[in-house]
């Protein structure tokens, strides 16, 4: 706690330059998380990165030294499933960016000045990788302080050394992206012409009066489709139809959940838990030894209602047990004090060795001294000794403990000293607001679970499924048809980690990418329950077969002549009122329709129709026929209104601030495409 930002961590991200300027020496040393490349010829592919071929050593090197930094970082010694296909996905992006982004960073000369590197660290604008990582668990704000602990451990601490050397490695990585990006976003500028374009058409609104012809006035079997016709298509829009590599399956699944006997058990096992609870004289102990405990201390209006009854009405009952789904819960008083909700106070940080400069201090503030002045002379508080030292008002929860009980304990105006992990602090009390009851509330909670018996019985009917549904595809519908279970459908691709309905499918997405179709799966155990799969389908990288795509290509054509004919009803039309007489069809009206609309009232989403009549048409005058989504359109503008809600000014920023969010976006799509790569990792994890 060495700044305002440890001691409040609302405000700010600025660090002391004293701490930034010890920062430097560990802001340079080596680290490089993409493991080695020692794979020799013949190993088996895991994938490919802009031409390069990721042989499965290269991969497994990258991915435990990211698993060991998950480990590290999460202070585990073992990861859980999600924790380590999250150190996968690191370790394959760590590839991608070195054998894809940073050899054109490079030719490019993006790179990072030392000082930059240190500003990243200690200066105003602090990289989003460190401030999102340094938080503060009590408030879940940034705490720079908690870098100086981490950086004062580097070379000594594992754990420490670990951390910051891949923080500063992705610190690096995101500025480097951050300037490529913007080396690109900044070439682009909106024209004047561009700006006036968009005012006129953005203050203009349109009336027009119009007829309309639906497609479906026309049978599709008046209408012939040939198989040259859908050749030709096909031949002409072959990009159209562009296919990623991707595995079409039908489940079934077993729902694992606690039976009857289940329940019943429970009851009895949570009735004794609630005995023992009830006679704890250490409520608190008895809960943090039997479930996870909430420490925190709450005003009678932070709890819920029927808990903060028996709280502060009836301290020696119990609540519970309560059941609510298939959870049980029991609470009851651990604590309470008296404590203000408000505190403000100053405070002068020194080192740990200044103990008699501490003394002297409090001694100068007791015989009337500045206090202001101190903390300009005294304090290595960069944050705090631009407020004289001040910091504010702030909630107790939002210092660290002993600070906070400190502040509690002394009178307003009192100078005392006190010693922490990050110093020792000259502090004056300025504002306690009046203390309030507060309440710390010991809870045990405790599922309800299916039980072995369960879990076997489940796991047997999964088993005679298999037994008759596992020969074939028809076999398994067959077989999901005899015993009423309803079968789900997905389409998944190689990197998925979910399907629909299902959040911890790895293991099925993997067997689905390594079995023929028709295939029929092992009972597979996903989010708690027994799942059997069928692969009904299998889709290569490149272009669907023209087999696949008939049906959609028959529709477009359906509707391409379609509007052929309707166009020729609608052709050389001298007025309206003539050709609705002709085919049959009603003048209707438009009004006050805007270029930026999207729907039509009484016609639906039509964006050709709403773009012809507010794109330039000239009034009174008979259109050409549109082919709309629906159906063809004509259309007569009768008015223009101009109104000034638009100004140059605001369409300017709004188009500029468009264009930037586009171009990020198209830049990193276009990374991804350029690099080519070829992800098989589907084969191994």
């Amino acid at each position: 706690m060495a700044s305002l930002n440890t001691l409040r961590t609302r405000g700010g991200v600025i660090v002391s330059i004293v701490i930034g300027l010890a920062l430097f020496a560990f802001l340079f040393g080596e680290y490089a998380p993409t493991g080695n490349n020692s794979a020799g010829s013949g190993q088996l592919e895991i994938g490919e990165i802009n031409g390069a071929t990721i042989e499965y050593p290269e991969y497994s090197s990258t991915e435990n030294t990211f698993s060991n930094i998950v480990k590290v970082m999460s202070n585990k010694n073992t990861l859980s499933s999600q924790e380590q296909i999250q150190a996968q996905d690191m370790a394959w992006e760590s590839l991608i960016l070195k054998h894809s982004y940073q050899p054109g960073f490079d030719a490019l000369g993006i790179a990072l000045g030392d000082y930059e590197i240190v500003d990243m660290v200690s200066g105003a604008y602090v990289s989003p990788v460190v401030s999102s990582y340094f938080i503060d668990r009590e408030t879940g704000l940034f705490n720079p302080m908690l870098i100086k602990s981490t950086l004062s451990r580097v070379g000594i601490d594992q754990r420490a050394t670990i951390t910051w050397g891949y923080l500063k490695q992705e610190m690096y990585n995101q500025r480097q992206m951050s300037k490529y990006i913007n080396l690109i976003t900044k070439g682009s500028f909106i024209t004047d012409l561009e700006v006036a374009n968009n005012v006129t058409t953005a203050n203009s609104s349109y009336s027009a009066n119009y007829i309309s012809q639906n497609y479906s006035t026309i049978a599709d079997s008046t209408v012939n489709i040939s198989s040259s016709d859908i050749k030709s298509y096909y031949s002409k829009h072959e990009n159209t139809f562009k296919q990623e590599e991707a595995r079409d399956v039908e489940y079934v699944v077993f729902d694992l959940l606690p039976s009857t006997t289940d329940y019943e058990d429970a009851v009895v096992y949570i009735n004794e838990i609630a005995d023992e609870f009830k006679a704890s004289d250490n409520p608190m102990r008895y809960a943090t030894l039997n479930s996870t405990v909430d420490n925190k201390f709450y005003k009678r209006s932070e709890l819920e209602d029927s808990i903060a009854i028996n709280v502060f009405n009836n301290p020696d009952a119990m609540y519970g047990p309560i059941l609510k789904g298939d959870k049980y819960t029991i609470s009851r008083l651990s604590a309470m004090k008296n404590t203000p909700d408000t505190i403000g106070a100053k405070h002068i940080l020194l080192a740990n060795t200044d103990q008699k400069v501490a003394d002297s201090i409090v001694a100068l503030l007791k015989n009337g001294a500045d206090f202001k002045a101190l903390s300009d002379q005294f304090s290595t508080d960069a944050a705090a000794k631009r407020n004289g030292g001040d910091l504010g008002l702030f909630a107790p929860e939002q210092m660290i403990p002993e600070f906070s009980d400190a502040c509690i304990a002394e009178k307003i105006g009192n100078a005392f000293s006190l010693t922490t992990d990050f110093g020792i602090h000259v502090i004056e009390v300025t504002k306690k607001t009046k203390p309030v009851t507060k309440a710390q509330i010991a809870t045990i909670t405790y599922n309800i679970e299916p039980s072995a018996e369960t879990q076997q019985l489940v796991y047997g009917e999964a088993s005679k499924f298999i037994a008759s549904g596992s020969d074939s595809y028809d076999s398994f519908k067959t077989t999901a048809t005899e015993s009423a279970l309803s079968k789900r459908v997905a389409r998944i691709r190689n990197t998925d980690r979910e399907m629909s309905g299902l959040n911890q499918a790895r293991e099925l997405i993997r067997w689905a990418f390594n079995q023929e179709e028709g295939a029929v799966s092992h009972i597979m155990e996903i989010d708690g329950d027994y799942v059997i799969a069928a692969l009904t389908d299998v889709s290569e990288v490149g272009t669907k077969p023209i087999e696949e795509v008939i049906p959609s290509i028959r529709a477009l054509l359906l509707i391409e002549k379609k509007a052929q004919i309707l166009r020729d009803k609608m052709a050389n039309a001298s007025s309206l009122d003539a050709v609705a007489s002709t085919i049959g069809a009603e003048v209707k009206e438009l009004k006050d329709l805007k270029f930026n609309s999207f729907y039509i009232d009484s016609i639906g989403v039509e964006p050709k129709l709403i773009g012809a009549i507010c794109g330039g048409a000239a009034k009174n005058t008979v259109s050409k026929p549109v082919d709309g989504a629906n159906g063809v359109y004509l259309f007569n503008v009768n008015n223009v209104t101009i109104a000034d809600d638009v100004t140059m000014k605001s369409e300017r920023v709004l188009l500029e601030a468009t264009s930037q969010n586009y171009l990020m976006e198209r830049v990193t799509m276009a990374l991804i495409e350029s690099s080519k790569m070829v992800d098989m990792r589907i084969k191994f994890y």
